[in-house]
């Protein structure tokens, strides 16, 4: 039979072990305790992980917000079933696939929902500019710049006919890319600040020189736009003048600088000295107006 012996200065317990006298910290039963605890502690962790991964968590219902039209498609093309674990399920492998598979979506946001959904965000992109390639074939690309079509004859309806560009990245669902980046550059930002200012009518338009950029309004005004330089500026310039001239307008817009403003020529301009020439002068003057048709197709194309 062990007796313990109790010892008031120290509180520590005194044990008679084979007839001698042992003195156990409580110091370090606590600390033998609280070890004891930790490890139950991290062995309930590991266990709740592993039946999450396994057992908890399994994926009831996909969601797919942004796009009604392509929902059961846009679920196929994400490799997810139902009954998959949430947690072992790899977003970014998720969000890849269905980019991948529809180039009209500009983004895609992939996210669990505690305790069993999986939600698929998407945002579908808008059509902006159709960019003449060097086959002679046209490329969509988004506001944003994402290619969204290929390989089309004719440019996309509703959107601005590009020439002048050498695309060095054409595959669908890629960002674009031109071999000249300060033309790229110029393009971003002139998508970019149209859509600020509403200039949505924006029909063609040319880089084929950047100190001579030329853009078609509506398809009845022709916009000298000058050098790359302050295109913000210019284009705010540019809507306020429209705004003046009203939908009807038809001419040409030069811009000259802050100073010196825009001259509007309008295509019917005709003075009264003009119009008493000889039938042999006016076939002269359309003849030119022809001409100078024909040299700015063919530099905006």
């Amino acid at each position: 039979m062990k007796d313990i012996i109790k010892s008031d200065q120290s509180k520590d317990e005194v044990r008679i072990i084979n007839g001698e006298e042992v003195v156990v910290s409580r110091k370090k039963r606590r600390r033998n305790m609280s070890l004891y605890y930790v490890l139950i502690i991290i062995f309930v962790i590991l266990a709740m992980i592993f039946l999450s991964f396994t057992y908890f968590f399994r994926i009831k219902t996909i969601k797919v917000s942004g796009n009604t039209l392509y929902t059961t498609e846009v679920i196929e093309q994400s490799g997810v079933s139902l009954d998959d674990n949430l947690f072992r399920t790899d977003t970014d492998a998720v969000q890849n696939r269905i980019s991948s598979a529809f180039p009209y979506f500009e983004s895609v946001e992939v996210k669990r929902e505690l305790a069993s959904t999986l939600k698929i965000t998407v945002v579908e992109a808008t059509p902006a500019v159709s960019i003449c390639n060097n086959d002679n074939e046209f490329v969509v690309v988004s506001t944003n710049g994402r290619i969204l079509e290929t390989g089309l004859s004719s440019s996309k309806e509703g959107t601005a006919e590009v020439y002048g560009m050498e695309m060095t990245e054409t595959r669908a669902g890629s960002d674009y890319d031109d071999k000249d980046k300060i033309k790229k550059s110029v393009l971003d930002e002139i998508i970019s600040e149209s859509e600020k200012l509403g200039l949505n009518k924006i029909t063609q338009i040319g880089l084929s020189e950047r100190t001579d950029i030329r853009l078609v309004y509506n398809g009845t005004v022709k916009i000298k736009l000058g050098s790359s330089q302050d295109i913000p500026f210019k284009l705010s310039y540019i809507k306020s003048v429209i705004d003046k001239l009203g939908e009807d307008y038809s001419g040409t817009l030069i811009y000259h600088s802050a100073e010196s403003g825009i001259s509007a020529i309008p295509d019917n301009d005709q003075t009264a000295e003009s119009a008493a020439e000889s039938t042999k002068e006016q076939t002269s003057e359309q003849t030119e107006e022809t001409t100078e048709e024909e040299n700015w197709d063919n530099y905006v194309q």
